[in-house]
C-alpha cells in the first residue's frame, strides 16, 4: 500500500477540490472491500447520494470523510435526509475516515466506521440553509462519531502503518452480528457497548447501571433501563465481546 498521494491535480485551484482529489484516487487505487476482500475499489461518478465507492465483486458501497487533522467526536455529513432514509431502508454505505498530511501529501490514518454501527440516534439534522443561499432550505446533518464504540472504527492505516488486511477483515467480521438488529435495538445495544468501553477490563454490573441518568435522558419514554442494560449485555455475552463471570461480573473479550 503506498502512502503517497500521486494524483494529477494540477487543473484544479481550489485546495479543497485538491484533497478530494488526492484523496479519493489514493482509496480507489489503495483500498480493499471489507466485505469480501476484492483489492480494489471503483470511484463513482461525482456528487453521487451517500456514496463515493463501490467493489466491482460485491457492490458494496463506501462514502469517505477526509480531513487534515485528526476527527472531532462530531464530523460533518452529507444531505441528511438522503442518509436518513438510507439508514431507514438499510442501503446506507460503510464510512471511511481518512486523515492525511497535506506537507508530505501522505495518508496518516484511514479507519472504517461499518454501516451497522449506523442508527438515527447519531445522524443529526442541521439547520436548513437560509433563503440566500445557493441551496436555499437544504438540510445537512452531523455525524456523532463519539457515539460509536471503538469496536467500530476498525484501523487500516494507523500512523501513518498499515495493519494487517487479515486481521482488519476480521475485525470486520466480528461486528457483522449488528446487522441483524433491528433499527432501535441497533441503538440500545451500540449504547450499552459504548458504554461498558468506558469502563476497566473487568467491571460489574453497577457500574454499567452508572450510566442510568444518560439512558434516561436518551429514552426518556422507557420505563425499565435496568432491565433493557441487562437484556444489551446479554447480546453482547452471546456474541463473544464480554464475558459474564458470575455474581454481576463481567469482562471484556474485545
Amino acid at each position: 500500500m503506498n502512502m503517497f498521494f500521486d494524483a494529477d491535480v494540477s487543473r484544479y485551484h481550489s485546495p479543497s477540490q485538491k484533497a478530494r482529489v488526492w484523496t479519493e484516487t489514493w482509496t480507489a487505487k489503495n483500498v480493499f472491500c471489507l466485505r469480501c476482500g476484492n483489492d480494489r475499489l471503483s470511484q463513482n461518478r461525482n456528487n453521487t447520494p451517500v456514496r463515493d465507492f463501490r467493489c466491482p465483486v460485491c457492490q458494496a458501497r463506501y462514502e469517505q470523510k477526509s480531513r487534515k487533522r485528526k476527527f472531532s467526536p462530531t464530523v460533518l455529513g452529507s444531505d441528511y435526509k438522503k442518509l436518513h432514509e438510507a439508514l431507514i431502508s438499510n442501503t446506507n454505505p460503510d464510512y471511511f475516515f481518512l486523515v492525511y498530511d497535506l506537507p508530505s501529501l501522505s495518508v496518516r490514518d484511514l479507519f472504517v466506521v461499518p454501516k451497522h454501527f449506523f442508527h438515527p440516534g447519531i445522524v443529526v439534522a442541521r439547520r436548513p440553509l437560509p433563503p440566500t443561499a445557493k441551496r436555499p432550505g437544504w438540510v445537512g446533518c452531523n455525524i456523532l462519531l463519539s457515539e460509536i464504540p471503538c469496536n467500530g472504527k476498525i484501523y487500516i492505516v494507523r500512523d501513518g502503518m498499515e495493519q494487517d488486511k487479515e486481521t482488519v477483515m476480521k475485525n470486520f467480521r466480528d461486528t457483522l452480528f449488528l446487522e441483524n438488529q433491528t433499527l432501535s435495538a441497533r441503538g440500545w445495544l451500540l449504547d450499552v457497548w459504548n458504554c461498558i468501553n468506558h469502563l476497566p477490563d473487568s467491571f460489574n454490573l453497577k457500574d454499567v447501571y452508572a450510566f442510568e441518568p444518560l439512558f434516561l435522558r436518551k429514552y426518556p419514554d422507557n420505563q425499565h433501563i435496568k432491565d433493557k442494560i441487562r437484556q444489551q449485555l446479554q447480546v453482547l455475552r452471546d456474541k463473544s465481546v464480554i464475558d459474564f463471570n458470575g455474581k454481576g461480573r463481567y469482562s471484556r473479550i474485545r
